[in-house]
């Protein structure tokens, strides 16, 4: 009866430290601690034991583009008489 009652304690421990940790490593703090990094680092550092490998993203090419013009966006399936002139004499 009593390891019964020892290992709901520790499952109930686990639940509670995996949810404590759950939202606190959705906030600004984790984001930007050294112990997030130093994971981060462990984690690439025994990844290749394992068969993961660390890619760094590849660079993004540069690229020119100009402005867009200024007519409306056109909205699909709808299609818009042409405009009455003023000199139609309509």
């Amino acid at each position: 009866m009593t390891a019964i009652i020892v290992l709901a304690i520790v499952l109930a421990l686990m639940v509670i430290t995996f949810l404590w940790f759950y939202f606190y490593s959705r906030t600004l703090a984790w984001g930007d601690s050294e112990t997030r990094k130093a994971v981060l680092r462990m984690l690439i550092v025994v990844g290749p034991i394992f068969g993961m490998h660390y890619k760094a993203p590849r660079p993004e090419p540069p690229t020119i583009s100009t402005p867009g013009g200024d007519a409306k966006p056109a909205v699909p399936g709808m299609i818009v008489p042409p405009a009455a002139d003023a000199d139609d004499g309509a």
